[in-house]
């Protein structure tokens, strides 16, 4: 006889079996108990939390000829029959390839007619949302004003996709994703009664990638699952492909250190051992989440059951560690993990993630910051190239101290307080550049900004310029104007002359011009 998964032979067969999902089956229970049953159900939630197992349940037991305190006995021969999916009025629809408007006209027409051999004629349609438009119009009539025989239960993954018109007319219970716990106490169990002897620490590993879906957890179980072999959190690790504990953590102190070559080395080593990139990224992901967590809760309790690591070690790893530093590798590798899943390789789009972790943020109106004991090394990611002016300004000797790169002329004081005020504005990165490398100096209530003409067309936009005068009104000027370097003070602004600029590239051009 073939193998039959895990996750079939183990579906529970009542309500009392279903795990993590009490406050739906106690009110089924109840229902079918006192044989108040609705006409219609629609039981939504994520995939492998028990939807279709509880409508397998319910169909039973509306059906059951001696139910037991709501629980279908599984013994008579109705439930024998549903069990054997041999029940002709027990009907399984599969939305997903059956979504067109003659497939509900069949069960309209079909829903009439009285129950062959069962009480109830029973409609499991799952993934209902796949149902086109004229499906869902043909089924509105039938759910609204059905036969006393007739039970629909309706499933579906996607809730936001089911019309208005059909959650008004049925019964909705949301399934809850099933917590790491129950799932681990379930796998032990089935481990125990299949003879394989699985370690509760692999347990909790297989409930956490299971991502709160038993039959994922179950599928992983059965893949885990080869002869006598223990199945510990090692053996976990090699089947399923998952990076270990210690290399997850070693990679993330690699990049919040700056290590490149040490967090490139760590990756490196995975790779050559098959290790699955996106799981890689979804571990390192979920250890910063938890050191997240750790620094912005005093107590976080329940909030870290997904976690390899102790309270303590956590604690330990997330000291010395920025909230905007853990900010940035989550955006870094939220992004990187929306490309790997269509990436043609993988590879690089990994290690450039790498790289960009080690970098660490770097603001846009700011020169990156690198640690004392690599304070000798150049910027990893330099700035653009520094356009050489018309007529370069020699610096004063008090300015050749300041950390940030400033211009080669202005007025240096000037500059500062603009500076200063504009800190903390949202910036184009390539805008802020310019905005850095400008030449600043007032002229009465007018502070003149002078910057090469390739800025001219980035800072000249009206949300740029908004945000440089609002930082020269602070600074007690009245308004702003750009020029380009090496243009004459009193040419800036809207009121320069268009000839004169005219005039003087033709004579940098070396044309004779004459004027008259």
């Amino acid at each position: 006889m073939s193998h039959q998964a895990l996750y079939r032979k183990w579906r529970p067969l009542s309500f009392d079996d279903v795990v993590g999902q009490q406050h739906i089956t106690s009110a089924l229970k109840a229902q079918t108990a006192a044989g108040r049953l609705s006409h219609a159900y629609l039981f939504t939630g994520t995939r492998g939390t028990g939807k279709t197992t509880c409508a397998k349940i319910l169909a039973r037991a509306a059906n059951c000829l001696s139910p037991k305190n709501g629980d279908p006995c599984n013994q008579c021969e109705s439930c024998r029959a549903a069990l054997a999916e041999s029940a002709v009025d027990i009907t399984e629809i599969d939305a997903a390839s059956n979504n067109g408007v003659d497939n509900i006209r069949e069960i309209r027409e079909e829903v009439n007619y009285s129950p062959a051999a069962l009480k109830m004629r029973v409609y499991i349609i799952d993934e209902v949302h796949m149902l086109s438009a004229g499906a869902f119009n043909a089924l509105l009539k039938t759910l609204e004003e059905p036969p006393e025989h007739a039970l629909f239960i309706l499933a579906t993954t996607e809730i936001h996709k089911v019309p208005a018109t059909i959650l008004s007319r049925c019964q909705r219970y949301d399934f809850r994703r099933i917590t790491p716990a129950a799932v681990a106490d379930r796998l032990l169990y089935i481990a125990g009664q299949e003879g394989l002897t699985l370690e509760k620490d692999a347990a909790l590993l297989l409930a956490r990638l299971g991502d709160g879906s038993m039959r994922d957890a179950i599928s992983l179980l059965d893949r885990c699952a080869a002869g006598d072999a223990v199945i510990d959190q090692r053996r976990v690790q090699q089947c399923l492909g998952v990076a270990e504990n210690q290399t997850v953590m070693a990679l993330f102190q690699a990049a919040s250190r700056q290590d490149a070559a040490g967090a490139l080395e760590i990756f490196y080593v995975c790779y050559q051992q098959g290790r699955d990139i996106v799981s890689l990224f979804d571990e390192l992901l979920s250890l910063i989440r938890d050191l997240y967590i750790v620094q912005a809760v005093a107590t976080p309790g329940a909030a870290l059951e997904s976690s390899y690591f102790t309270l303590e070690e956590l604690r330990q790893a997330a000291q010395g560690v920025s909230p905007a530093l853990l900010e940035f590798f989550v955006q870094t590798i939220g992004e990187t993990l929306s490309r790997l899943t269509r990436s043609a390789i993988r590879r690089a789009d990994a290690e450039i993630c790498l790289l960009k972790l080690c970098r660490g943020p770097v603001s846009a109106l700011q020169p990156a910051v690198l640690p004392a004991a690599s304070a000798a090394r150049p910027v990893s990611q330099p700035a653009p190239a520094k356009p050489i002016p018309e007529q370069p300004i020699p610096a004063a000797p008090a300015e050749a101290a300041q950390p940030a790169p400033a211009s080669s002329g202005g007025d240096p004081e000037t500059r500062d307080q603009f500076f200063a005020a504009l800190k903390g504005s949202p910036m184009n990165p390539a805008a802020a550049t310019y905005v850095r490398l400008a030449e600043y100096q007032a002229k009465g209530a007018v502070l003149l900004i002078a910057v090469d003409e390739e800025g001219l067309l980035l800072l000249d936009r009206p949300r740029v310029l908004n945000q440089l005068e609002s930082a020269a009104q602070k600074c007690g000027f009245s308004a702003v104007r750009l020029q380009a370097k090496g243009a004459p003070a009193e040419a800036a602004g809207p009121a320069s002359d268009g000839l004169e600029e005219v005039l003087r590239a033709a004579r940098e051009l070396g044309v004779d011009v004459t004027e008259k």
